[in-house]
């Protein structure tokens, strides 16, 4: 049987407080193309946030790409990644990055502040 995933709202940070939070009690790893903030979570799910400013860029069209690009990784790596809350945070050169890319340096990062098994940090999911 397939296992769908799926970003359901109860994934994503929403509140102040929460990103507030993570950023205090976080663990910052950084990489090319993204930035990671990982915190441990007071409660039993793994949340998600993606912070991206007019310091990125001016167009919204690249800020909204670079949102997409991060979703995206984060939302097939989910499965593996242990109950933690975690900040994404793009850099410009993820304007010219495909989403592979992306994802394997998600996985890297996610396995160095400690809430991504090894396996799948050397070989992220392709889909």
């Amino acid at each position: 049987m397939i296992t769908r995933k799926r970003l359901l709202k109860e994934d994503k940070l929403r509140l102040k407080a929460e990103f507030d939070q993570v950023r205090a009690e976080g663990i910052k790893q950084a990489g090319r193309y993204l930035v990671a903030v990982v915190a441990p979570a007071p409660d039993e799910r793994r949340r998600c946030g993606v912070i991206c400013g007019r310091k990125f860029s001016l167009l919204a069209v690249r800020r909204n790409r670079a949102r997409r690009l991060l979703w995206e990784s984060f939302r097939l790596l989910k499965p593996e990644i242990s109950v933690c809350r975690l900040i994404l945070i793009p850099r410009r050169p993820i304007s010219r990055a495909k989403r592979p890319e992306v994802t394997r340096e998600m996985a890297v990062l996610l396995h160095r502040g400690g809430v991504l098994p090894e396996s799948v940090a050397d070989s992220p999911p392709a889909c």
